[in-house]
């Protein structure tokens, strides 16, 4: 454990002298800020020291904030400096390369801040939100030993569609069954029985387990060559997680969920005020495909309903 905790502190002292803020200790302290270091005569203060904690995550923070911690911190931030003084010495700040990383660099930090600031900052996740959304999906998070399930095989993706609409809008799952499934099953109002988690193919399996209550269907799901529609009849639940063990992991499911959200209708709301013109035929696969060196793409013709290829 001790290895694995000198590593840690390792790596993250190494991304400090190599990645933040190169010029942050070149500027001139405060009155108020009291010297912890000096590198050629420029100071490196309390303040910049707690700044520069404060971007580790709580959990390395809590390594960092001991004598020896604080010690390796200070020594990381003086190599930086010494490096940076390097860096300037020999003109790196001049070159072609660099000029360009800044430059991507600030591209990146501005949608960064713009993000925080259109999306980051309005996603709300309220206490009752979350044990809502837990009792809405329970079965999500309580994994059920075993389920009972009926399901509705159909041979194409358009016959789903019409089946799954008419289940919609209130048809019997076992009349529907009856009269359209193609399994053995369907004649018996397409009745599966029970089953165990990962005891059936794990497309089937996935969308089975994931209905999130008793007598919920599932959507369409592809099944090897055929078209399934699930139907959840009955579940015997194994031992159930409480909401306060995993209310942290809900609720940042639903922060990302809504972040995922806003951030969509944000860029969409932006893109209706952008004047975009796309030029598809300079892209590069484009100019290869049109070369004549290109070799030419052979057709494949597709099946018939008969599974016989047209000439």
């Amino acid at each position: 454990m001790k290895k694995f905790k000198g590593s840690i502190l390792l790596i993250a002292l190494f991304f400090i002298v190599i990645s933040m803020g190169l010029y942050g200790c070149a500027k001139k302290p405060s009155s108020s800020s009291k010297v912890i270091a000096k590198v050629n005569g420029k100071a490196i203060t309390v303040a910049k020291f707690n700044e520069e904690m404060s971007k580790f995550p709580p959990a390395l923070r809590s390594y960092l904030q001991t004598p020896a911690g604080e010690k390796r911190l200070l020594k990381s931030l003086v190599d930086r400096q010494i490096l940076v003084n390097e860096a300037l010495k020999k003109g790196v700040n001049k070159s072609k390369s660099y000029r360009t990383q800044v430059s991507d660099f600030k591209k990146g930090l501005l949608v960064q801040l713009l993000l925080h600031k259109e999306v980051a900052n309005k996603v709300k996740v309220t206490d009752a939100d979350a044990k809502a959304y837990y009792k809405k999906h329970y079965l999500s998070f309580n994994l059920p030993s075993k389920i009972n399930v009926s399901y509705i095989q159909l041979n194409s993706p358009k016959q789903a569609q019409i089946v799954y609409k008419m289940l919609s809008g209130g048809k019997s799952f076992a009349a529907a069954a009856q009269k359209y499934s193609t399994a053995p099953n369907g004649k018996k109002g397409g009745v599966l029985g029970w089953i165990k988690f990962q005891e059936t193919t794990p497309s089937f399996n996935n969308a089975a387990f994931g209905i999130s209550k008793v007598g919920g269907i599932s959507k369409i799901v592809k099944v090897g060559d055929h078209f399934d529609i699930i139907k959840l009849n009955n579940v015997v639940t194994g031992k159930p997680k409480p909401f306060s063990a995993i209310k942290s992991e809900i609720v940042m499911m639903m922060k990302q969920k809504e972040a995922s959200k806003i951030l969509k209708a944000f860029v969409k709301n932006l893109r209706k005020k952008s004047k975009v013109k796309y030029f598809y035929k300079n892209l590069p696969a484009a100019n290869a495909a049109l070369s004549p060196s290109a070799p030419a793409q052979k057709k494949v013709s597709a099946p018939t309903a008969t599974g016989k290829k047209q000439g």
